[in-house]
């Protein structure tokens, strides 16, 4: 009898270990890599067309980009392993294929790591550029800082993105906010949705209240909803500096070089919902070590 206990007695520990075990293993099943962690890559996967870990290279990981130039850039602790250094004189210039979706983007979204320091007088910096072969200047698509008082205690962003048809068409937004922090770590999406034809920018996976309707500007101020973006001769990639500075001949002082970092950048071929951007957020987060 007593023999007969502890044979039960060993049989219920089994069991009771076992199912210990397959409720940790269905815990961890939740998870991508069964530790918490979430790749970000796997969110909005089918529409991200372009990704740059800067993980101590320029190597775009979507097309296998590299770049063409990348004079002066260097690499430091970044938020996800090393980030881009951006300095006086530093860009990564990168090539696009025939058959990139960015040559023809109707809508975007641009997520990234992002810290900079305040930008007083000149000059103004580039961040990120989808270039365009017949205009250096604007290009399709430009994200860049503007110039603001010394006494400013925030950054300001600036947007311009391109639609052409009947006649040149775009739009220039800039927006200023307290949360958009001087040199400070900051996840930022910032898009533009066709279908509402706005544009939104979220700061650590939460929107900014902005001004998000955009009309076209061959009407005017009081013009159509822009609508489809309609890119024209897209032809590079262009992260850090003023292209008629950096490939051309202009010399003008308020062109200048973004002296920031970025890291984990990516771009889609269409705005993101909401909960798509607050879990890109909750991944990026998952993947740090703190």
């Amino acid at each position: 009898m007593k023999r007969l206990i502890m044979l039960g007695t060993s049989l219920l520990s089994i069991l009771l270990i076992s199912g210990l075990m397959l409720s940790s293993c269905s815990k961890d099943d939740d998870d991508d890599n069964g530790n918490g962690k979430v790749d970000p890559s796997t969110i909005a996967a089918d529409n991200l067309v372009a990704y740059f870990p800067f993980d101590g290279d320029a190597t775009e990981e979507i097309a296998s980009l590299t770049p063409t130039m990348s004079p002066n850039v260097t690499y430091v602790t970044g938020r996800r392993g090393q980030a881009y250094q951006g300095a006086n004189e530093a860009h990564l210039l990168y090539d696009l294929p025939a058959n990139s979706p960015m040559k023809s983007l109707t809508s975007f979204a641009v997520a990234m790591w992002f810290r900079s320091p305040l930008v007083t007088g000149d000059p103004e910096p580039t961040i990120f550029e989808i270039g365009k072969s017949d205009d250096l200047f604007w290009g399709n698509l430009k994200l860049a800082l503007n110039r603001l008082d010394a006494t400013a205690d925030s950054l300001q962003i600036k947007a311009f993105f391109l639609k052409t048809g009947a006649e040149w068409s775009g739009q220039h937004v800039s927006y200023s906010d307290p949360a958009f922090q001087i040199n400070m770590w900051m996840h930022l999406v910032i898009q533009y949705d066709e279908v509402t034809s706005k544009y939104t920018i979220y700061k650590d996976g939460v929107k900014i209240e902005t001004n998000e309707g955009v009309e076209d500007r061959k009407d005017g101020p009081d013009g159509d909803p822009l609508g489809p973006l309609s890119f024209a001769n897209a032809d590079v990639i262009n992260i850090g500096a003023w292209r008629p500075k950096s490939e051309g001949t202009a010399e003008d002082a308020w062109m200048g070089w973004f002296l920031g970092n970025l890291d984990e950048l990516r771009v889609y071929d269409r705005a993101l919902t909401a909960d798509e951007i607050k879990d890109l957020y909750d991944a990026e987060v998952s993947q740090m070590d703190f």
